[in-house]
């Protein structure tokens, strides 16, 4: 299966995404369904086959270490280290070597962060150990609602404006308990070439901050290998999860932690949106070669 974008040229920068416009996604497959359409996909490329079933077996036995030893310390009351190893080892498995540029803030935490794809989740989660604010819309997938909620993420539906405060409520409860949430407010993936409008209203939990608070900017840097891995345009969830695991080979991120602030010196939801996006369009910029980031 061709990469849905293509890489860049001189003449065209950032190259143009893929048209989803009226895009619906198409609802989860029966189990009869996803057996058919991977049996499709095994025929079409049998050696991208065999690399999927490789590395899904080697998730499969994260999974069987991590699961059962994550919630023996949840029935303890203790804290586990079991969800961020498993994101970090599932991103090993997926192909993904990380690296980490700078120091990330290890308490009282926001990261915001560029967004390229589901992986997003296992290399910022794999680095810090953060919760994550996720669309409603993954909680329909059951393995992965399943893996999400092991990591007590907190999903929101940006549509349900009467839903703004439990959902605002059940950030900051999290905050109490883990003390490090993730975001990505572009609210949509991008290709790692540009960066997206952030979605202010994402924000307002931070108005007012809880007490000691910091938000600390993040990008997301992705080879050019990555970048063309990015879930954007019309592509489904499992489509993009079969070019991911049915490659070769493996891919670099670097994760660049920028200069924490406190989102108590800033005025409203609209001005930390624009401060952090602002860092995170420098850096961006800094990582494509001085490239402009609109």
């Amino acid at each position: 299966m061709a990469d849905p974008v293509s890489s860049p040229t001189a003449e065209t920068w950032p190259p143009p995404l893929p048209d989803a416009s009226g895009f619906v996604a198409p609802p989860v497959p029966g189990l009869g369904g996803a057996l058919g359409g991977f049996a499709g996909a095994c025929a079409r490329d049998p050696a991208g086959a065999l690399r999927v079933i490789a590395r899904s077996l080697w998730l499969l036995a994260i999974a069987a270490v991590c699961v059962p030893a994550h919630s023996l310390h949840r029935r303890l009351g203790i804290p586990s280290p079991w969800a961020r190893r498993f994101l970090g080892w599932s991103a090993r498995a997926c192909g993904i070597s990380v690296r980490s540029i700078g120091q990330p803030v290890s308490r009282n935490v926001f990261y915001i962060a560029n967004h390229l794809s589901w992986t997003d989740a296992l290399i910022l989660g794999g680095q810090t150990g953060t919760v994550f604010v996720a669309q409603d819309g993954i909680a329909i997938w059951p393995g992965l609602a399943f893996i999400c909620r092991l990591n007590d993420t907190i999903f929101v539906n940006r549509s349900d404006r009467m839903g703004v405060p439990a959902q605002i409520a059940a950030m900051r409860t999290q905050f109490m308990r883990h003390s490090r949430i993730a975001m990505f407010p572009e609210a949509t993936c991008s290709d790692g070439r540009r960066l997206l409008p952030f979605k202010a209203p994402l924000f307002a939990m931070l108005i007012p901050p809880p007490p000691g608070a910091t938000l600390q900017p993040v990008v997301i840097d992705c080879d050019e290998a990555g970048r063309n891995l990015a879930w954007v345009g019309m592509e489904t969830g499992a489509a993009n999860a079969w070019r991911l695991l049915s490659r070769p080979g493996t891919w670099e991120v670097r994760v660049h932690f920028l200069e924490p602030f406190s989102p108590a010196d800033l005025p409203d939801r609209k001005a930390l949106s624009a401060r952090a996006r602002t860092a995170i369009a420098a850096k961006l910029s800094e990582t494509l070669g001085g490239r402009a980031v609109a």
